[in-house]
């Protein structure tokens, strides 16, 4: 029998779904909530922010297992059994949907979407100059199994497509900027931004005021990042004082988007409460099962996270 903690961080919505498709791979699979005592008993824990110091109350962990493609949310938890390996989720579906939700706040921007809904709800049959998108310059920062999907997505639609990493890449279909001065390069010399890295102490904060500063007036900026990777005061300074044309965000220092939050009174910033690419455990149950084998066959599995390069 093989016991899985489980913690979503949303009161456990979806615990029954991965139980269904976890058990029906593995009959020796049971899946528990992480608050259940029984669960001291785990040998794997499959989890979204889980409290601080529960996993250390873990004896018997042999791996932990992000409920999703980012791992930042591990990181808070400073009692958290170092010896453990940590795996993420790399799913071509939520790489697909990722894509979908950056092409289509990018084309609502770049079609004026917002304009036209405004039409809508005063009747107005206006309309605006059509903008020419062929080969305008895209800076996407993160190039790894979202970002490359994206990247070659907008490849298809005619634009011209830059990547950033820290380090080079392989087998990647477009150019690459790397390190310090490839982020300034891209900064400069690009109309739209998009943020699609792992938070790292070395990204957070990353976008900051002489970031937005630095970028040709009028770009547009799109993050399904993290949050903590903006200053959110400068690019509400730079959207406001019309040197960004706006920004499409999906992710945010303080989630759910306080109701209080500026961010909720500028037109020109698109809010999405975090919903770019959702885990399903339909198309990623697999990869879990696979990680279990893994570990109890004494193998390394797939995936695995680097804790000193935080993803």
């Amino acid at each position: 029998m093989t016991l899985i903690a489980f913690h979503d961080g949303i009161e456990n919505a979806s615990l029954d779904t991965w139980r269904y498709h976890l058990t029906k791979s593995d009959p020796q699979i049971s899946v528990i909530a992480l608050s259940d005592s029984k669960a001291n008993d785990a040998e794997i824990a499959l989890v979204w922010n889980p409290p601080n110091g529960r996993l250390a109350e873990l004896k018997n962990l042999k791996l932990i297992c992000s409920l999703g493609q980012g791992v930042d949310h591990l990181w808070k938890d400073q009692k958290r059994p170092q010896s453990v390996p940590i795996i993420r989720l790399v799913d071509p579906h939520m790489s697909h949907a990722l894509s979908q939700w950056v092409l289509a706040v990018l084309l609502d921007f770049l079609r004026d979407g917002p304009f036209y809904r405004e039409n809508r709800l005063k009747r107005e049959f206006n309309k605006l100059p059509q903008a020419n998108t062929i080969a305008m310059k895209v800076a996407i920062y993160g190039i790894g199994a979202i970002g490359s999907v994206v990247a070659q997505n907008l490849q298809s639609l005619q634009f011209d497509v830059s990547g950033w990493a820290q380090t080079p890449k392989t087998e990647r279909p477009f150019k690459q900027k790397i390190g310090k001065h490839g982020f300034e390069s891209l900064i400069h010399s690009n109309f739209i931004h998009i943020c699609l890295l792992p938070l790292t102490k070395n990204t957070k904060g990353l976008f900051s005021q002489d970031v937005f500063n630095e970028m040709p007036k009028g770009s547009y900026f799109i993050n399904a990042g993290r949050g903590e990777q903006v200053d959110e005061r400068a690019l509400l300074q730079a959207v406001r004082s019309g040197h960004l044309s706006g920004a499409a965000l999906d992710v945010f220092c303080e989630e759910p988007l306080p109701v209080s939050h500026p961010f909720w009174n500028e037109p020109k910033i698109s809010i999405w409460p975090h919903i770019a690419a959702q885990t399903d455990p339909a198309t990623t149950f697999e990869q879990i099962a696979r990680a279990i084998y893994a570990v109890k066959s004494g193998l390394a599995p797939k995936n695995l996270v680097d804790p000193n390069r935080q993803y």
